[in-house]
């Protein structure tokens, strides 16, 4: 095993997706209702019963389902349309058995049951997956319909690998290309992601530990292959990784604006992103965000981890029998980004700052000056003094100490602004100024003041 290894990403295939909409389509979109792209799920009644206006413990409202809802868990819909359904596992005297009641004909899945149905498609009939004879209907989005609500449209995060088939459909529909040619095209080859594909298992150089069907290296997804059927090797999402860092394939803008919080969960230490599984930590005193995706099918578990703040990431692989412990493998892995690299990445951090920007700057034509040193007890730069026109606005004889209680000390800090200037040849661009922002320490008599004010 090395680099160019090939693992399967399960979930962490939906970063790809979500990752591939933005490209082609961008974040405008986001708020527009599924409905407008896939008119088939406006066909719910809103009306059950005599009386009912809607009855929204039955029906979604798909309606007020948006884009962006379905890219970040926020849709309120199931998870599957009919993964590990005991309906089609069971058969009626065996569900009978188990104090179950019984169902109709129509309540049961005619697809999209791991290892008993053949995978769901959007129209007409799919590749057979075991036994089930040819259907002509709308199966995935007819056994959509049928489905219950988890919660109401943006009210709480619910797991959903549904959400990423109908965001691929929503993405089709705008641009005329299908989810899988649009991330092959714009991520895997732009990216030179030579041994990483959609959803055909690679010729060689695959990881797989144990039988194919059984650990699902050749598990076919069908219609939910935006949610996880993507194959990968390190080497490959180490370079997805940098380039979603390094804003390589959309604006810094547009980067910004997803590598943010969408909604929190019930753990206060944990958010959701698009689709962003957003762990916070405190480093040095300071909160922090990891944007990590997981993923998990049968014996294969990843993990793609970035940290904006820092600038660094991991890739995490592990592959093992479906009962072995890769899961806690990864989780170790995980862990110890938090609690040792990005340690190490602040120490470093500090190092190349006082290295770049300590020390004391003087402008003699305007008898002014300006030291600036690195403390380990606290964030930022430290702004020790600051003569301008031969009087100290910053330092322990600072006027502003007795005006306003604050002038003793000052920190920068970095605000990721900047100017770029073009080489001399043209060719390329460099930063030629950063921008810092300045927080001044106040007395604590002063702050007790000015608190009680407000």
């Amino acid at each position: 095993i090395n680099k160019d290894s090939v693992f399967r990403l399960a979930s962490v295939s939906k970063v790809l997706s979500v990752w591939s909409f933005l490209i082609e389509v961008g974040d405008e979109h986001f708020n527009d209702p599924i409905t407008r792209y896939v008119p088939e799920l406006g066909a719910v009644s809103n009306i059950s019963a005599t009386g009912v206006v809607y009855d929204d413990i039955d029906q979604v409202r798909w309606n007020e389902v948006t884009l962006g809802q379905l890219a970040s868990h926020l849709a309120g819909i199931p998870r599957d349309p009919a993964q590990t359904d005991m309906s089609a596992e069971l058969v009626p005297q065996q569900a009978i058995a188990l104090g179950l009641p019984p169902l109709s004909e129509d309540e049961i899945p005619k697809c999209g049951v791991t290892g008993l149905l053949r995978t769901c498609s959007r129209s007409g009939r799919s590749e057979e997956f075991f036994f089930l004879s040819s259907l002509t209907t709308a199966e995935m989005i007819s056994q959509l319909l049928k489905q219950h609500p988890i919660f109401p449209t943006g009210h709480s995060p619910a797991y959903t690998n549904m959400a990423y088939a109908l965001l691929g459909f929503a993405q089709e529909a705008i641009t005329g290309t299908p989810v899988s040619e649009a991330i092959t095209s714009n991520i895997l080859f732009a990216l030179n992601m030579t041994s990483s594909s959609f959803s055909r298992k690679p010729d060689s150089g695959g990881v797989i530990p144990g039988n194919e069907s059984v650990v699902g290296w050749d598990w076919d997804m069908g219609t939910i292959s935006p949610s996880g059927s993507l194959y990968a090797s390190t080497a490959d999402m180490v370079k997805a990784g940098r380039a979603i860092l390094g804003s390589k394939t959309m604006t810094p803008a547009q980067t910004r604006r997803w590598l943010q919080p969408m909604s929190q969960t019930g753990v206060l230490g944990s958010a959701v992103g698009a689709p962003w599984e957003i762990r916070h930590l405190m480093i040095g005193g300071r909160l922090t965000q990891l944007y990590t995706k997981q993923g998990d099918t049968g014996g294969y578990r990843a993990a793609l981890i970035l940290s904006p703040e820092h600038d660094i990431g991991a890739v995490i692989f592990s592959a093992g029998p479906i009962e072995s412990n890769s899961a806690a493998v990864r989780e170790t892995l995980m862990n110890a980004v938090g609690k040792a690299v990005l340690p190490m990445a602040e120490t470093q951090a500090r190092v190349e700052a006082r290295d770049k920007f300590t020390g004391t700057f003087t402008d003699e034509t305007t008898n002014s000056s300006v030291t600036i040193e690195v403390d380990h007890a606290v964030p930022g730069l430290v702004v020790k003094h600051l003569f301008s026109q031969g009087v100290e606005v910053i330092g322990p004889s600072s006027p502003f100490i007795q005006i306003y209680g604050a002038g003793q000390s000052a920190r920068l800090f970095l605000t990721s602004l900047k100017t770029l200037r073009n080489t001399e040849d043209g060719k390329d661009t460099y930063e030629s100024r950063l921008g810092f922002r300045a927080t001044f320490s106040m007395l604590q008599a002063q702050w007790t003041r000015y608190k009680t004010r407000v």
